[in-house]
């Protein structure tokens, strides 16, 4: 599979104007479609890793970064920590332990991969440099997807929250656990530089929930979610596509 330039900056702009325009989440849809489109938003960048680490480097990566976070999340479904109490109110295919569904795992990593990315072009991917630069990254993120996925009705926290409905707990979460996802990142693919390419997924899940906030007036995560964006598409494009 070859990624073009040419191709994903379409990609993006049809995943914005899908959301700015079509989407609405309060129509129903046959159940997988939410699971082709997180499971297809993640693919450019886990090619892209493979590609880059090879392949049994980076499937155990892989694997191992999609199922932590998962027994992670059904924890935090099932106790209230690290994030907070919350629930998802949709449906995103099986619930793994009848908590979280199982597309959880296609839905984040591809996030921490573009984190860890753009962490890794400003900064470096030295330890004292990469993980917290990955954190901070992460966070930023999760400044933007999460008042969208809430506001669209995709979970829902039981307390609400100050931040369009998220609650500070939630952001504690994300840095407690996105130190150890960095980390174990930062352990298995060793210190070389991180191909741009990898932060391809997130390029396109911000330009979706962009368009998202900014059609429903979401004025702080949509700015911040096309700040992202710009600050994407030069990682991304330093490298050659292939």
């Amino acid at each position: 599979m070859r990624i073009t330039r040419p191709a994903l900056l379409l990609t993006a702009l049809a995943l914005f104007l899908a959301a700015y325009l079509v989407v609405r989440f309060d129509d129903p849809v046959p159940p997988a479609v939410p699971v082709v489109f997180l499971v297809a938003l993640a693919l450019p960048s886990y090619i892209a890793l493979v590609r880059w680490l090879g392949a049994p480097r980076g499937i155990a990566l892989l694997l191992l970064l999609s199922i932590l976070p998962l027994a992670v999340e059904a924890y935090a479904v099932a106790t209230g920590f690290p994030y907070g109490r919350f629930t998802y109110s949709a449906d995103l295919g099986y619930r793994v332990f009848g908590l979280v569904p199982w597309t959880v795992a296609f839905a984040y990593l591809p996030m921490l991969l573009g984190a860890v990315t753009l962490a890794g072009a400003a900064a470096g991917t030295s330890w004292g440099r990469l993980v917290p630069a990955g954190v901070l990254a992460l966070l930023l993120v999760d400044l933007v997807i999460d008042p969208a996925v809430v506001h669209a009705g995709l979970w829902v926290w039981l307390d609400g929250g100050a931040y369009y409905g998220v609650p500070a707990s939630n952001f504690a979460g994300w840095i407690l656990t996105g130190t150890v996802y960095v980390a174990l990142f930062r352990l298995i693919a060793g210190g070389r530089p991180i191909p741009g390419t990898v932060a391809a997924s997130l390029l396109l899940i911000l330009a979706f929930w962009t368009g998202y906030l900014a059609r429903n007036g979401l004025a702080v995560p949509a700015l911040l979610g096309a700040a992202l964006v710009l600050a994407t598409l030069p990682v991304i494009f330093r490298d050659d596509l292939s």
